[in-house]
């Protein structure tokens, strides 16, 4: 005599059992996310994860098609976004151009300076020497009247 496996199953916390497989299909359809177990089962199983019942998966409607007026009102604001990303990509670009420009004014005035403080230097140096022969000279000719 062959014995038939009998299963139990516990739905919100009620035990009730113990099923044939035939009852067990029926409890199953009718508590989808019960549990089960039986005497070789370590612990409860989800009834979903129990290869010997009869599981039914419905098939899921296909999603509803997007409504016209939202549709538009993403392109529009998608839009109006890349119009903005635009605006702000050209800003940026010009940014980067008077920056650039900019730095190299700033290099040049650098240059510049550098080459008026040398001339300064030079001719303050000209113009020490010059004072200098001329109080040499004026002492000179102070001393021979």
């Amino acid at each position: 005599m062959v014995t038939m496996k009998k299963w139990y199953f516990s739905n919100d916390g009620k035990i009730t059992g113990p099923f044939g497989l035939q009852a067990a299909n029926e409890q199953v359809a009718k508590y989808p996310n019960a549990f089960a177990w039986h005497p070789s089962y370590a612990q409860w199983m989800p009834v979903s994860c129990v290869d010997e019942f009869d599981i039914f998966v419905s098939v899921p409607k296909p999603p509803m098609e997007v409504p016209k007026k939202l549709y538009e009102d993403f392109v529009g604001k998608e839009r109006e976004m890349i119009a903005t990303l635009q605006r702000i990509d050209k800003t940026l670009s010009v940014t980067n151009d008077s920056l650039h420009e900019l730095d190299q004014d700033i290099d040049n005035t650098i240059e510049i300076t550098h080459n008026l403080n040398i001339e300064v230097k030079t001719t303050i140096e000209n113009i020490e020497q010059q004072f200098a022969a001329l109080k040499k000279n004026l002492a000179v000719a102070k001393k021979h009247p």
